[in-house]
């Protein structure tokens, strides 16, 4: 059995690879840029992102675990192989990415952006009203993991958090209520907040067109760390433009890296960020752990021909509920 491993820091994990191994498989550690068809060649699985057109040709090629959550690049793919399993890294990514949404929600609340433009200016001067989290009505898309800490964090703040989810399913206890996709237009005039956290699928493109956008109570903000088709972006900006919405904060854009000259990037009551929510590698050494460790337990349930966590349905472009990364 050969297991390619090909993730950043590499030199830092490489023991525990080694250790969760116990000597049944032929490890080769790469640099992530060295992963392509000749590097897999002969390999039976590959720990790290590697590229679609490299795993169409190998043969042996039966896992694939990826160090991220998004799947689309692979789901997406119809060339990809059907006899490859894909497992992602859900369970990892959570807590850091729900810290951003309260960053992004309490900045925009009190005014923080205003400040510190006025910070530069050296002006000493009252910005005006402000908000509090306290009482809001958030609505959270997407009930994984991602929207559960973050519902977790708003219950924290006094706030009354909705779900949204695919499918009836039991209610986590952070949440206040459960919702499927089909209620989405009768809660969206009830929502102070609403807070993409889902993955790119078919059916999650251009969710929250302008239609709904403008059905969104007026004065709501809106934030994003799922991916930027969930937002029709032109919609996006006449609502803001008009100031239906108080504002938006965007870790993803419909286009990435957003063009220079987008009328988001002059809004002063937008935020945008690039795609930086839920980094790892050289950024939060906390998530980085989480990764490696989703990753070593799946390299031992494969070497031991367990069910391995967090395998995605190629159908619905989601980890399975039942076998998520914790």
């Amino acid at each position: 059995m050969k297991i390619v491993i090909a993730i950043p820091k590499m030199e830092e994990y490489r023991d525990l690879f080694v250790e969760a191994a116990q000597g049944r498989a032929e490890l080769v550690f790469l640099e992530p840029s060295a992963l392509c068809a000749e590097s897999l060649a002969d390999a039976d699985a590959v720990i790290g992102n590697a590229p679609v057109e490299a795993i169409r040709t190998a043969k042996e090629l039966k896992w694939l675990q990826i160090i991220y959550a998004g799947v689309e690049t692979y789901t997406g793919n119809p060339t990809f192989p059907g006899q490859v399993m894909l497992t992602n890294a859900t369970g990892a990514f959570g807590g850091i990415i729900a810290e951003y949404v309260l960053a992004g929600i309490l900045a925009s609340y009190r005014r923080l952006f205003q400040y510190k433009d006025q910070q530069r200016m050296q002006l000493w001067k009252d910005a005006g009203s402000e908000s509090m989290l306290m009482a809001k009505q958030a609505l959270i898309l997407g009930a994984g993991d991602i929207g559960e800490q973050t519902a977790r964090r708003l219950k924290a703040f006094e706030a009354s958090v909705t779900g949204i989810r695919r499918v009836v399913r039991e209610k986590p206890e952070c949440f206040d209520r459960m919702a499927v996709l089909d209620e989405l237009d009768e809660l969206l005039p009830e929502m102070d907040l609403v807070i993409g956290c889902l993955p790119k699928t078919p059916e999650t493109i251009h969710i929250l067109d302008e239609r709904r956008l403008r059905r969104m109570k007026k004065g709501a903000l809106i934030v994003n760390v799922g991916r930027g088709s969930l937002i029709e972006t032109e919609g996006l900006v006449r609502v803001l433009e008009e100031g239906h919405l108080s504002g938006a904060v965007l870790d993803v854009t419909e286009v990435e890296p957003l063009p220079q000259d987008h009328p988001l990037w002059k809004m002063d009551q937008v935020l945008i960020t690039p795609h930086v929510s839920g980094k790892s590698f050289g950024h939060v050494k906390q998530v980085e752990q989480k990764i490696i460790s989703i990753c070593c337990e799946n390299l031992k349930r494969f070497l031991e021909g367990k069910p391995l966590c967090n395998r995605i349905d190629f159908e619905s472009g989601y980890a399975a509920v039942e076998n998520r990364g914790r």
